[in-house]
């Protein structure tokens, strides 16, 4: 498999809409209402804050394999003033986990963050959510926990 991050253009956000959209992507998300309606009408707000400000704060991109010639789930980082740290998002489509993809993802944003001068990126993984075993696969360590989500981080 060889997958990349692409940077999409405005007009290719409706895959991102499908993404957020489909209710077995985003079943990890229930308990904060599932899948996202993402309406054109606020394609143009949401694409100058994520793709056209400085990639030290927000970096987003699909997920692409070349090899099927296919967008197979999204990855970005973001800095969260609240916590003060960047924080990941990778949401690989439903029909295509378990396959390696978030894996290597995760490696692939890690890579783009330090190649930017980010020392660590973080999550917020809800407790049920199987991505956590990801993360601490991929060098995440557990920060702390509550009795809804585990903090992870990695240093870079």
């Amino acid at each position: 498999m060889t997958l990349t991050l692409y940077r999409p253009a405005l007009e290719e956000l409706s895959y991102r809409a499908a993404l957020i959209g489909d209710e077995s992507t985003m079943s990890y998300n229930a308990k904060w209402g599932g899948s996202i309606p993402f309406p054109r009408e606020r394609w143009a707000a949401w694409y100058e804050k994520w793709l056209l400000a400085p990639e030290t704060l927000r970096l987003y991109r699909y997920l692409y394999d070349a090899d099927s010639r296919l967008f197979v789930g999204e990855a970005a980082y973001y800095f969260d003033e609240a916590q003060g740290v960047h924080l990941v998002s990778i949401i690989v489509e439903a029909q295509h986990r378990r396959k390696g993809y978030g894996a290597l993802a995760l490696r692939l944003l890690c890579g783009e963050a330090k190649k930017r001068s980010i020392e660590v990126l973080a999550d917020d993984i809800a407790l049920d959510n199987p991505s956590l075993s990801l993360f601490l696969r991929e060098g995440f360590r557990e920060q702390r926990r509550n009795e809804i989500c585990v903090f992870v981080e990695k240093k870079l």
